[in-house]
């Protein structure tokens, strides 16, 4: 188990009656940035956190961190032993100046069966219209699309071309189709 260090009174920003930082506890976080220094950012709970990082750790990765002990200014996370995803492929360009990355999928096993659920989400950063995330989700007889887009133009450009995706999925898929257009809710930073 490699350890992670990080800022307590960072960490401690994120307690809340069901999120407490204690030896054992564990924690799923996601490496925003690893250099080969051993230095990087972290984000827990949407969080952002610098920490020291294996060098074994990949921008982009899963991590199943456990809490080894609390001190004065900071904490020692571990990887637990059922440790860590794979690391999310980085973002491939393309032709327009945007570019795509898986940022979810399934866990689905090999041969899984017909009726199972098969899940899988893309960010597309679009030129023109900024950060577009898709999730889709894929049964044995539909497949839903989740299309999430900045509010205002592109909320009302996505919304426009909702029922022509809906229509062009159903005729080359041969099945139903639903299509889902919401608008990105934005984070809110409030400071005392």
């Amino acid at each position: 188990m490699e350890p992670l260090a990080v800022d307590l009174f960072l960490l401690r920003s994120l307690e809340s009656p069901g999120l407490r930082i204690a030896p054992g506890r564990a924690l799923m976080a996601r490496v925003v940035e690893a250099d080969p220094s051993g230095r990087g950012r972290i984000s827990i709970a949407g969080i952002v956190l610098e920490a020291e990082l294996p060098k074994s750790v990949q921008t982009g990765q899963e991590l199943r961190l456990v809490v080894r002990d609390v001190s004065a200014g900071r904490v020692l996370l571990s990887l637990s032993d059922q440790a860590v995803a794979p690391a999310s492929p980085r973002s491939v360009g393309l032709p327009d100046g945007g570019g795509v990355r898986v940022t979810e999928r399934d866990a689905s096993p090999a041969g899984a069966s017909a009726g199972d659920v098969h899940t899988v989400g893309l960010r597309y950063d679009a030129p023109a219209l900024g950060a577009v995330d898709l999730h889709f989700r894929l049964d044995s007889g539909t497949l839903q699309v989740g299309v999430t887009v900045a509010n205002g133009d592109p909320l009302q450009s996505a919304q426009d071309a909702a029922d022509s995706l809906r229509d062009a999925l159903a005729d080359s898929l041969g099945r139903a189709v639903s299509v889902n257009v919401t608008g990105r809710h934005e984070p809110l930073e409030v400071y005392a």
